[in-house]
């Protein structure tokens, strides 16, 4: 605070600041209006820094909505602080919450682009730490979960991590700083509310300060935390866009790590979102077992397991369908993960034609096109004297059947398929004796390799 001894509350902030080596020398700071993010705001002035705000406006609460965004537009005036509004159209229902998160962050990310700032910082209190993980056990989840809320993940810091609500309100109070309150966090459809209002308070009055102890505990999970996913990461395969659980690494760890190493390749796909419930990470860990055919499980936000030959299971994001096409011409093309270069040559180069990753097509039966295989799609492969689905090549290829849709193929102007990426080349459209032009197709990235 200005003049005279700093407010504990603004030390306590610093203190935590320099604890977990947080950057506030161009921090971005979210502001609803509610008492933590103008706590926050006003604690890290007192400190020297320079902040800017942003405050989304969710759309979910007519007038109220508007209200905070006019309250934080003033309070930022008030103060001197450069103050970016923006607005989202959410629906309400299920999972609005966790939307409403991952729209926040989005909007944070590419503010703090547009304007230079160096973090991200957020008013997350001890209490929500203790909140946080009370829902988590209540999901089963594991050690990822009962750590809680992170003080630092990237770019995203959290100074009040280690105060009580009850510090936010007695350090607004001194300063006589009002704020706003969200009447939905009275709601009891909400099940942080609930825990906020019913279950903190029951177990405070079982036990005082149990937010606290919680909090704590929560922070000395992190610390092991640490230490465990060194090991556990080691389980694990990044291959292109695709999370590897390796079975010859994996059986012979102990069941804590490889559980927990299901958490690390789904945290990596979808970082920040709370981990998934005990049941589903042995569900996972139940591929590995599995023989036969792809075997895939649908895991909360989008992401997909999937068993693969030899016993390894991959975790990935669910892709959007691609329904288009797109003409190839000499250049690199980029197209739903895939990386393709497209040359014009003279000669062909038969050693380089063998690599699966390389085709040499006649150029003369273009204009050629890139697009996902569909079904039906058919094809006469090369030495083969007869017609063939593609998906049954790939199939005999033993490509597993949850990549098959995911794989492009190069048809020609009839849609008759010229070439399978990483696959059979068309017979019709091989390079002869008689071929004037080439063009020379190299696969240079996948979202598997």
């Amino acid at each position: 605070m200005n003049g005279g001894s700093p407010d504990p509350f603004v030390g306590k902030v610093g203190e935590t600041a320099r604890r977990y080596r947080m950057d506030l020398s161009r921090p971005l700071v979210l502001v609803s209006g509610g008492p933590d993010s103008v706590a926050l705001l006003r604690a890290l002035l007192d400190l020297g820094e320079d902040p800017a705000v942003l405050h989304v406006d969710h759309g979910l609460r007519g007038e109220e909505s508007r209200a905070d965004a006019r309250f934080v537009r003033g309070l930022c005036a008030e103060l001197g602080v450069r103050c970016e509004v923006r607005r989202l159209q959410l629906r309400g229902g299920s999972g609005v919450e966790e939307r409403a998160r991952r729209e926040r962050y989005r909007l944070a990310r590419e503010v703090s682009a547009e304007i230079g700032m160096r973090t991200i910082v957020t008013g997350h209190t001890a209490d929500d730490v203790a909140e946080t993980v009370l829902l988590n056990v209540s999901r089963g989840a594991g050690l990822r979960g009962l750590g809680g809320i992170p003080p630092v993940a990237g770019r995203v810091v959290r100074p009040l991590i280690g105060c009580r609500r009850s510090e936010v309100l007695a350090y607004l109070e001194r300063l006589g700083q009002p704020y706003r309150t969200d009447s939905t966090n009275l709601l009891p459809e909400y099940a942080r509310n609930r825990v906020r209002l019913e279950v903190v308070p029951v177990l405070e009055e079982l036990y005082p300060g149990a937010a606290s102890n919680i909090a704590r505990m929560a922070a000395l999970v992190r610390e092991d935390l640490e230490a465990l996913e060194e090991i556990a990461g080691s389980l694990l395969e990044v291959r292109g866009e695709e999370v590897f659980l390796v079975r010859e690494k994996i059986e012979g760890a102990h069941p804590a790590l490889r559980r927990h190493a299901v958490r690390m390749a789904y945290d990596r796909l979808r970082p920040g979102s709370p981990p998934p419930e005990a049941r589903m990470v042995e569900d996972v860990l139940g591929l590995l077992r599995l023989g036969g055919p792809t075997k895939t499980l649908n895991l909360p936000g989008d992401i997909v397991a999937a068993s693969r030959p030899g016993g390894d299971v991959a975790l990935y994001r669910r892709p959007v369908p691609d329904e288009r096409e797109e003409a190839l011409r000499p250049g690199v093309i980029s197209f739903s993960g895939w990386t393709l270069e497209v040359r014009e040559v003279s000669g062909f180069n038969l050693e380089d034609a063998a690599r699966p990753e390389v085709a040499y097509l006649d150029a003369s039966r273009g204009p050629y096109r890139l697009r996902m295989t569909r079904e039906g799609d058919t094809m006469r492969p090369l030495g083969l004297g007869g017609r063939k689905k593609v998906m049954r090549a790939m199939m005999d290829r033993k490509m597993p059947r949850d990549r098959r849709r995911r794989t492009p193929v190069v048809v020609d102007e009839r849609g008759e398929v010229a070439w399978i990426l990483l696959g059979e080349l068309g017979e019709e459209f091989k390079v002869g004796s008689g071929t004037s032009r080439a063009l020379r197709l190299e696969v240079k990235g996948s979202p598997w390799r």
